[in-house]
């Protein structure tokens, strides 16, 4: 089984080694540092790649901005929080004439090919 896993060494500084202990003993679903130290790389080296795919922009906000954001979703403005801050960021950003083009661009579009856009 173990013929074909590689060996590294890795530094780490003794509070590290305590605080990935500490986690260990209470996470016992982890034989050892060892499949904790693999699985901790692994998942961020995913999480970084699902990140750079989704060009997205993480932000944290605080609770002040949050029930903002929660209240405007409730009250129909857009479906999810994160659709909320799409649609601000939108209205902020884009200049009105290219949102009114895009529209007149649609409807042209639908009243071109109605039969394509309706599928």
């Amino acid at each position: 089984m173990w013929m074909d896993v590689e060996r590294i060494t890795l530094r780490m500084e003794p509070e590290d080694i305590f605080e990935m202990d500490v986690f260990l003993d209470e996470n016992p679903e982890f034989a050892n540092r060892s499949q904790l130290i693999r699985i901790a790389l692994r998942n961020y080296m995913r999480r970084d790649a699902q990140e750079e795919e989704s060009r997205g922009v993480a932000i944290q906000l605080g609770d002040r901005y949050m029930r903002a954001l929660a209240a405007l979703k409730e009250n129909g403005y857009a479906d999810t929080e994160a659709g909320v801050v799409e649609r601000i960021v939108e209205r902020t950003l884009v200049p009105r004439e290219a949102l009114e083009d895009a529209a007149k661009k649609a409807f042209s579009a639908y009243d071109m090919y109605p039969e394509l856009i309706e599928k």
